[in-house]
């Protein structure tokens, strides 16, 4: 599993920049982590950054004081979190007694599919989240099969562990997920009694002894209970429905859920076995109801997935990474499905499965095609990697085709993912290191910062992106302005007659940057340039004057503005 993945896990973890959304962010809160004295809180440009726990803060903070402060050692605790992860689904799998190759399938599709290959390559909580998930279902499961006794203390206390890394990382989700799971199994198969055992509760000390000391250490600064309520309620309860909170605490406001969303995204977050899901899920309709001990890993495993998968389309708030744990108990319905003889839709879906693989490598090399004909990078680079991918392709496309047709659809999906793996890794050599370029915010902050060295630094409204890169690695701090109900104009004004001789203020430009790849696009769709916004209509007023612009291609957009002209 680790060698099938590691190649994934290398480039998308090491082999990049920080990223927006919310990497920029996520850098700067573990970067402020690792100099504080006080770690209780997390910070977000020097304020408590009250919408998670710490444990992944605190993970980022250990790794640069060790490694030194860089994307890649910011990163690197998530090869831990993604490693946990696969082999805890495998684990699962193999406690379940399946075969070691529908375990290594069942982990591979856990670390594989496309969301949760995004969530595990990614700055933020989630891909610790996940982790703990994995953990506490693999608990659930051997606690609840177990007999009475030592065996299912154990597997209990692994669920209680799981659980409470997985709240110190992203909060709710982390007890929700093995928590629905459990209770959701217990009524299918009306075994109550299970609610009576004392093995099923004598972790919730060892809970206490993770999360307690935590809870202690916030109720005991100066935010106290504001931030209990805020990190325990506003940021639990305030995502599903909306509560009363000031405008800012109001989780409602942002990323709407509609009916049906994660329903309709599914496909896509399991890409590249999404044709192979839909076949366990055929199965498990019938499996599922078989009385017995043989249902209950079928049942099981819609039990991690479906409960919280329903939980989540009510809610008020929708991502995609929140999705991620769902595709846990999917992974798992993978490995069972293969432990049984194919019928003809399941070998038309290993088939599909083949097809789906070649068609995203057909998706990678348009991607290197356009890059080299827009001169974003030179041609050989991607003809070198463009040949690599087909020639991988075709060899393990008849690999794949081999094995189906011995009546080894296993071997043939390994292929099948070899595929897969080598034409992302392949891509993302030529691939990476370009949005690397339209990602270098750190490199415009440097630029800013060496602009306004000496002049007192304002930002107009910025959003948590530009206060994190602005705060990012730097001494000095920046002001934050809001605009409130006087407007923008006003904001600006009182800041230049604070400041009249050395006042600068940096405004966020609606819409991307143009660049050679787009300008390129442009012949075949012409997108409206964006304007200026708030900084055009400042200078139009009199209120400033443009010093400088700042632009990443097909990215970010800053105008720097000064006091208007005297």
């Amino acid at each position: 599993m680790v060698v099938a993945l590691a190649p994934l896990w290398l480039v998308g973890i090491l082999g990049r920049g920080l990223w927006t959304p919310d990497e920029p962010r996520e850098a700067d809160i573990g970067w402020r982590m690792s100099l504080q004295e006080d770690r209780t809180l997390p910070q977000l440009a020097g304020t408590p950054f009250l919408e998670k726990p710490p444990l992944t803060y605190w993970m980022s903070a250990a790794a640069i004081s060790v490694l030194g402060d860089s994307a890649p050692a910011l990163r690197a605790p998530n090869l831990l979190y993604v490693l946990v992860t696969v082999l805890a689904v495998g684990a699962l799998a193999l406690a379940m007694d399946l075969e070691l190759v529908p375990a290594v399938l069942a982990a591979i599709v856990a670390g594989s599919a496309l969301l949760m290959f995004r969530v595990g390559i990614w700055l933020a909580p989630d891909a610790c989240l996940v982790a703990g998930n994995a953990l506490a279902l693999l608990g659930v499961w051997r606690g609840y099969t177990a007999p009475a006794g030592k065996a299912k203390l154990r597997g209990y206390l692994l669920m209680h562990a799981g659980a409470a890394i997985g709240f110190m990382a992203k909060s709710a989700p982390g007890w929700l997920v093995p928590g629905l799971a459990l209770l959701t199994l217990l009524a299918w198969e009306r075994r109550w009694s299970e609610l009576r055992r004392p093995e099923l509760y004598a972790g919730l000390l060892l809970q206490a002894v993770i999360v307690g000391p935590w809870i202690a250490g916030v109720a005991a600064t100066t935010q106290g209970a504001p931030a209990l309520r805020t990190l325990l309620w506003n940021n639990i309860v305030g995502r599903f429905v909306q509560v009363r909170a000031p405008a800012a605490l109001d989780y409602t406001s942002g990323h709407h859920n509609s009916a049906g969303k994660y329903l309709l995204e599914l496909p896509f977050y399991l890409v590249p076995w999404t044709l192979i899901a839909a076949a366990t899920l055929r199965r498990a309709w019938s499996r599922a109801r078989t009385s017995g001990p043989a249902g209950t890993p079928w049942r099981f495993a819609l039990c991690a997935s479906v409960p919280f998968l329903a939980l989540l389309s009510i809610a008020a708030t929708a991502r995609d990474v929140y999705a991620a744990p769902v595709l846990l108990g999917l992974a798992v319905l993978v490995g069972l499905w293969l432990s049984e003889p194919a019928d003809a839709f399941d070998r038309a879906c290993v088939t599909g499965t083949r097809v789906l693989v070649a068609a995203t490598a057909g998706l990678f090399i348009l991607a290197l095609v356009a890059l080299a004909l827009s001169g974003t990078v030179t041609a050989p680079a991607c003809v070198v990697m463009g040949l690599a991918t087909c020639a991988t392709g075709i060899l393990t496309w008849m690999r794949s085709a081999q094995a189906q047709r011995h009546g080894d659809p296993g071997g043939s999906l390994v292929w099948s993912y070899t595929g897969y793996a080598a034409a992302l890794c392949l891509s993302a050599l030529v691939v990476l290191p370009v949005i690397n370029g339209w990602q270098d915010l750190g490199g415009l902050a440097l630029q800013v910062r060496a602009d306004t060295n000496a002049s007192q630094l304002a930002l107009l409204d910025p959003d948590e992106t530009t206060l994190a890169v602005l705060d990012h690695g730097f001494t000095s701090p920046v002001a934050a302005l809001t605009s409130g109900p006087s407007g923008k104009g006003q904001a600006v004004a009182d800041w230049f007659a604070a400041h009249p001789d050395t006042a600068r203020v940096l405004v966020l430009l609606p819409g991307h940057a143009t660049g050679k790849l787009r300008r390129w696009l442009a012949r075949f769709h012409t997108d409206a340039e964006p304007d200026d916004g708030a900084a055009a209509a400042l200078i139009a007023a009199g209120s400033a004057r443009l010093v400088r612009r700042y632009e990443l291609p097909q990215g970010r957009r800053y105008a720097l503005l000064g006091p208007p002209a005297r």
